[in-house]
């Protein structure tokens, strides 16, 4: 599920969609462009857009390595799947919506071999990961992956299973080597399935599993508020049970496919039972990692609750990698420059200095991945006169991210418009500097 009373998904049947959806079509496929302005062609098929076509752009990329991802992961099941076309919505920002309507991110429609999906708001890609926005492209993710499973009856007869597999391949990511990677676990939905689980009881939650594996159509899909509960047990049935299996990615699938209802729902203890630790004592197991270090890094610094001491040694560790020097001090900037961290005074005074250092003799990533980092934090005092020399620098998108920083820490005001320390006067710049130098003076 979205945030905010979308649905994740609903893989939509019936006539008089087909219908529907065949009648919008038909004009622009005929090429007069009554209903859609733009159209793009893609790995995957046409995407047809009324938006922005700069944002139609970045997700025509992104569709190269998701297909090309699910492909690798899923050989034996994608075989044989053609194109689909793919309708990029904008959302209307002046419409109303009830509180308790129930809005649609994304769908997928295997007759037409159509996918519908609904853009988050524009927000800047994570580029030092290369993990792109997560909802954006997680929603055209989920939705695809529909569409290279949906060949296979076996999946697309059992509901919980087909969005099951689609929510264990929406998270995935190119990681820093440009590799096709699926995260371990889904921390999401695994938190979610959690919570359910402790509301509901052991008792109740094995009934509730029961009835989630035997559900048709319309009720997996129905309007009941259970909706997300419903998504996050089908993830956490997979996710257990492909465990338990041995195997490449695809093989430990398979086997859970072949499984009969009542094998599945013999082993609902055995779900209840990996879902029980924390979503923190996951992160840490998933430290010692080489191959998923880096993204319980990314995940675990994204919550309220951290172990500041297991994750920086966790950085340090990935520090060795020259490749991921900006990446690394990114990450550190975000854990040194936040409360409720775990780490003592000498170790953030100390990582403080070393993140100074950086900023005044780093390379020009290294600096730039600091300053995009910095949050809003009031005890950083002593980045600011480092942030102040870069505010001269001749990297124009290095200028704007210093003046971007310094708003974060500082309570003196400045100018924080990109384009004015992209390219505004020199004159005018270096009066800007001059304010901050003053100021700094008297501070």
């Amino acid at each position: 599920m979205i945030p905010r009373c979308f649905s994740r998904s609903s893989t939509c049947s019936g006539r008089w969609l087909a219908t529907g959806l065949l009648v919008m079509l038909l004009p622009s496929i005929c090429g007069c462009g009554v209903f859609y302005k733009h159209r793009l062609e893609t790995p995957v098929g046409p995407l047809w857009t009324n938006g922005d076509i700069e944002t139609a752009r970045r997700y025509q990329k992104d569709l190269g390595w998701m297909k090309a991802g699910l492909c690798e992961r899923l050989p034996i099941i994608t075989t044989g799947v053609g194109s689909a076309s793919i309708l990029l919505k904008t959302e209307d920002r002046n419409r109303i919506i009830r509180e308790d309507e129930i809005r649609t991110a994304g769908w997928y429609n295997h007759a037409l071999s159509l996918i519908q999906f609904t853009p988050s708001s524009p927000a800047d890609r994570i580029l030092l990961q290369r993990q792109p926005d997560p909802f954006g492209h997680r929603t055209l993710l989920h939705e695809l992956t529909h569409h290279y499973t949906a060949g296979d009856s076996r999946i697309r007869s059992k509901w919980w299973l087909t969005e099951a597999i689609s929510c264990s391949m929406e998270s995935s990511f190119l990681d820093h080597r440009g590799q096709f990677q699926v995260p371990p676990l889904h921390p999401l939905q695994y938190r979610k399935a959690r919570e359910v689980l402790s509301d509901l009881g052991r008792a109740r939650f094995t009934e509730f599993a029961e009835e989630i594996v035997s559900e048709s159509w319309l009720g997996f899909y129905r309007n009941d508020g259970e909706i997300p509960a419903r998504y996050a047990i089908s993830w956490a049935i997979l996710w257990t049970l492909q465990d338990q299996m041995s195997g490449t990615h695809e093989t430990r699938l398979l086997a859970v496919i072949g499984l009969k209802k009542d094998q599945i729902v013999a082993r609902i203890p055995d779900v209840i039972e990996a879902i029980t630790p924390s979503l923190s004592t996951q992160y840490r197991r998933y430290l010692e990692s080489d191959r998923y270090r880096r993204w319980a890094i990314d995940q675990w610094l994204l919550d309220d609750r951290i172990d500041g001491r297991a994750i920086l040694a966790a950085i340090e560790v990935e520090m060795v990698d020259s490749l991921a020097s900006a990446w690394a001090w990114s990450c550190t900037t975000n854990l040194i420059l936040r409360t409720r961290s775990r780490l003592n005074r000498n170790t953030r005074s100390e990582w403080q200095q070393r993140i100074i250092e950086q900023l005044e003799s780093g390379t020009m990533e290294v600096r730039q991945a600091i300053c995009t980092a910095i949050p809003e934090y009031r005890w950083a005092d002593q980045l600011i006169p480092a942030l102040i020399e870069l505010l001269e620098t001749d990297r124009a998108e290095l200028r704007a991210a210093a003046a971007a920083a310094l708003s974060r820490i500082s309570r003196h005001p400045t100018i924080v418009n990109p384009a004015f320390w992209i390219s505004a006067a020199e004159s005018d710049r270096s009066r800007e500097i001059g304010e901050w130098r003053t100021w700094l003076g008297e501070n």
